[in-house]
Formats: C-alpha cells, structure tokens, sequence
C-alpha cells in the first residue's frame, strides 16, 4: 500500500516535466498510479471477501511510538476501486480534453494526481493522525482544484468555499 502512495507522488513530482514534454497526452503514463492502486486492489478481493484485511506498518516517529499504519477492509477495498478507477478515468479524459496550451496544464495534472493520491491514503490509513494528515493533503489538493481558472471570480469563490468547509470538516473530525 506504502509503494501505490509513493507511486502517486512520483507521478505528481514527474508530471510537470512530463505535461512539459508531452503536453496533455502525458496524462495517459500518469494514469498508471491510480490504475495500479484499481489493480492491486482488484488482486486483494479474495483477502478482504469474507470480512479479512490486509494491514500494512512502518515505524514512523520513533520518540512518540507514531506508525504508518495502512489497512485495506472490505469497505476501504471498495473506496480503493472507487479512487483507483475514477482517478485513472479522469487523466485519461484530461489527455484529451485539455488543448496542448491550456494555462496552467502543467500545476494541474500534477496537483490532479496528487489529489488521486492523497484520497488513497485518506482511504488506506488505519491511524488516526495519519488519516488526519491525508484529510488536510486533501482539502490543500481539492482547493487548488476548484481554484484552478484563477481568472475567473467564481472559481476563486467556491476554491475559498471548498477550504473552508473541508478544513472545518478535518477540524471537526481531529476533534
């Protein structure tokens, strides 16, 4: 589960260079990282099937006994093949979607992925501060999102709209 996370932040630290080179076809390569978390979880359907899980943990912060801990349930492998196969069909759309000049393509596809993969993490955290963490990396990535036509008002509007209601929300649930 570690490898699918740091898959997704190598495809969003690659995508600028990628988006550079290739434009908005480099949105195809990019789509692997969450087409590999719908792999991988389609091939974990018999560990989880019957109510199992796949648990995963790292030593994190030594002095304060904090763990990376990851688990895939039932109802996380579900959200996993949500993620997974949603993120994947997004960029694919984006590769044809976006004209090779698009402002701003570039900050785009690499927040778009590492928005794919914060949402994994958001659904793979079995611990509360790192769900907590992943959460925050959401509502940051989400932001930049709706915010992206940075010209327009509305789109600034409803970016403020968005952080507002999902750092209340990640407020509420550390809480």
């Amino acid at each position: 589960m570690l490898v699918l996370l740091l898959l997704h932040l190598a495809a969003a630290l690659a995508a600028p260079l990628l988006v550079r080179r290739w434009g908005p076809r480099a949105c195809y390569p990019l789509a692997v990282a969450p087409a590999a978390a719908f792999g991988w979880a389609l091939t974990r359907t018999p560990a989880v099937r019957d109510g199992g899980a796949v648990v995963e943990t790292y030593r994190w912060i030594d002095q304060l006994d904090i763990d990376v801990a990851l688990r895939l349930t039932t109802l996380s492998w579900l959200m996993t093949l949500l993620v997974g196969g949603v993120g994947a069909l997004v960029l694919i759309y984006c590769g044809r979607y976006f004209a090779a000049d698009s402002a701003g393509l570039t900050r785009f596809v690499a927040v778009l992925v590492a928005f794919a993969g914060a949402m994994l993490g958001l659904v793979l955290a079995d611990d509360l501060l790192l769900l907590y963490v992943f959460w925050e990396l959401t509502t940051v990535f989400s932001y930049l999102l709706i915010g992206h036509g940075t010209e327009r008002r509305s789109s600034r509007w409803a970016a403020a709209q968005a952080l507002t209601v999902t750092t209340m929300g990640g407020l509420a649930m550390l809480v």
